[in-house]
């Protein structure tokens, strides 16, 4: 697996990664280096591999600008092809599984040079998610001359070309809703049967779903958000802004946002303080993983409040099995793959994207009626018992590897044949 991020950080690979070490694979994870971390260890039985890779550290002096013009044009970063190669060679591995677009045609290359199936796992609509971050960005980040050649040289239009060149010649792609398998289909071009669904769902073995809730929540109706506050597509100001339309109904309100972030989170910040609503929208800032489920388990309701646009349209949040999970019931927006879960699931209810006033209609709705809340709870956990939980999913990616196994295994008449 190629991972551009330190590693062990993301739940998906780390889930990925157990489920084909369980199934009988070696896993090897190549990642970026930590100070604190060895060069190589072994983690849940994937064996892992750290190194120099971030073009900060590669990219120095004059051959390093050079190398990295050359990294720019080609889209494909030759530190990792060499250190990915040495693994091919000295390892047998016989798949390359690359994690997001950005080492896509990197992991391609790696697969042609060495003639190895290519497995791309795209966590989500890379150009599109670029798109929605550059947008909450601040006119700050122009006095950056990195930034501003990251934008010349990186348009969307260069990343949805990458991302439609990948996806076709990738032997299996990898989504994590079936709204985004359409986008590789039918927007990019891939080849129907190469693209499989793994969904982003919830692990039951690992995420504490009884966790015993973080004090100073009692006596409150608490409306919580847990995540990244990573761009203006995640929709909380629509929140904020409804709760001056409910507060009076419900005096007990408490809009509980967990997580961190920069330019969005100073932005709903001062949102915050022009309504005067310090009291009542309080931010925590980031908190370890471990408790986020005690902060879902202090909340009445939880939250997925996102703006409909290519990128929500065509992934799902991890965040919202979890509150599954715990038993509580969501608020959602219309966008597709949110919509489709809750609505099937009845485990919410789902308002339009960006609309106040429905949203303060669902908080007040849910906070007049406690039995509601109980149902709803109920049925989001018989979901992820049932359906929605890393059991289930997994066999999907199982079943992803199998199929490409049994396509690339030498027929009986190669086999017969060699000498």
């Amino acid at each position: 697996m190629l991972l551009d991020a330190a590693y062990p950080t993301d739940i998906r690979v780390a889930k990925e990664a157990r489920a084909l070490v369980d199934d009988g694979h070696t896993v090897f994870i190549l990642s970026r280096a930590v100070d604190d971390r060895p060069q190589r260890e072994e983690v849940d039985g994937s064996v892992v591999v750290r190194r120099q890779l971030a073009n900060s550290e590669v990219n120095r002096g004059i051959g390093g600008v050079v190398r990295g013009l050359v990294d720019l044009v080609t889209d494909v970063r030759r530190v990792w092809v060499d250190e990915a190669g040495s693994l091919v060679e000295l390892e047998g591995i016989d798949v390359i599984h690359v994690h997001d677009l950005p080492l896509a045609n990197t992991g391609l290359a790696i697969g042609d040079e060495y003639d190895i199936p290519v497995v791309l796992d795209l966590h989500e609509n890379w150009p599109e998610a670029v798109r929605q971050y550059r947008a909450g960005h601040s006119p700050q980040n122009f006095l950056n001359p990195r930034y501003v050649a990251s934008r010349l040289t990186t348009p969307i239009v260069r990343l949805k070309r990458i991302e439609r060149q990948a996806v076709r010649r990738a032997d299996r792609v990898i989504a994590v809703v079936p709204e985004g398998r359409d986008h590789y289909i039918y927007d990019c071009g891939a080849d129907a049967s190469d693209v499989f669904v793994v969904s982003n769902v919830v692990d039951l073995d690992t995420f504490d779903g009884e966790a015993d809730p973080v004090p100073g929540y009692e006596d409150q109706f608490a409306v919580s958000y847990v995540g990244t506050l990573g761009g203006g597509h995640r929709g909380l100001d629509t929140v904020i802004k409804a709760v001056p339309h409910v507060v009076d109904d419900v005096p007990s309100l408490r809009i509980v946002i967990v997580g961190d972030g920069s330019d969005y989170k100073r932005e709903l910040e001062r949102l915050t303080s022009d309504l005067g609503l310090e009291n009542v929208v309080e931010f925590t800032g980031r908190v370890p993983f471990d408790d986020v489920p005690k902060y879902v388990a202090a909340t009445d309701v939880c939250l997925v409040p996102h703006r409909d646009n290519g990128h929500t349209a065509t992934t799902i949040p991890h965040k919202l099995f979890q509150y599954m999970a715990v038993r509580k019931p969501v608020i959602v927006t219309n966008v597709a793959p949110l919509g489709r879960v809750v609505d099937e699931t009845e485990s919410g209810l789902v308002v339009p994207a960006g609309d106040v006033v429905a949203m303060a209609d669902a908080i007040q709705r849910l906070s007049d009626d406690p039995e509601l809340c109980d149902r709803l709870g109920e049925n989001g956990r018989e979901a992820v018992e049932t359906k929605y939980n890393w059991a289930v999913e997994s066999e999907h990616l199982l079943d992803m590897y199998r199929d490409l196994e049994r396509e690339t295994a030498p027929s009986a008449q190669e086999v017969a044949s060699s000498p």
